[in-house]
């Protein structure tokens, strides 16, 4: 009878260590994906940088919480795509339009007004085609001479006249 016992005590434990380990390892494996969910997240989006200020295009616009400051210029508009307004907001060396979703506001353009800042791998208004080829590749699409990247949901869009670069743009593809 003891020996029953002590050997029904030892599968028991077995057992249960053994569905410990298991909801430990898949535990772990949850952990490891969502972690790697949320890298390719990132990975899979154009990402625009303004010194530490890092704006994403899609999520929401809070001008307060990334420390942009009062605009230059601030307008709106009844959005023809979505229901409530467009609004965009006009910085010293950018302008950033917002989409409405339900009761946010989220980033939908980010264009370039001037030669003073760069995209976030460095490339800005004046600087020539290969610049812009070298740092993001030849898989873009051309329309006259506008040249588009895709990255996820984003575009970056260059403008390209005598190979200079006159015009850069991110958006949000909201399809």
């Amino acid at each position: 009878m003891k020996k029953i016992l002590i050997i029904v005590l030892i599968i028991a434990v077995v057992v249960i260590g053994g569905i410990e380990i298991v909801v430990t390892m898949q535990n772990n494996k949850n952990n490891t994906s969502n972690s790697t969910e949320n890298e390719e997240k990132t990975e899979e989006t154009f990402i625009f940088k303004d010194g530490e200020k890092e704006i994403k295009l899609g999520e929401e616009f809070s001008k307060e919480a990334l420390g942009l400051g009062e605009e230059k210029n601030y307008s709106e508009i009844a959005s023809c795509a979505f229901e409530g307004l467009d609004k965009t907001y006009t910085y010293e060396n950018y302008e950033i339009t917002t989409f409405p979703d339900g009761d946010k506001d989220k980033v939908y353009t980010i264009y370039f007004l001037n030669d003073q800042i760069s995209t976030t791998e460095g490339v800005k208004i004046s600087d020539d085609k290969e610049k812009m080829i070298s740092t993001y590749g030849e898989e873009y699409e051309t329309q006259g001479n506008q040249y588009k990247y895709k990255k996820g949901k984003t575009n970056i869009e260059f403008i390209v006249e005598n190979d200079v670069i006159t015009s850069i743009q991110y958006s949000y593809v909201t399809e």
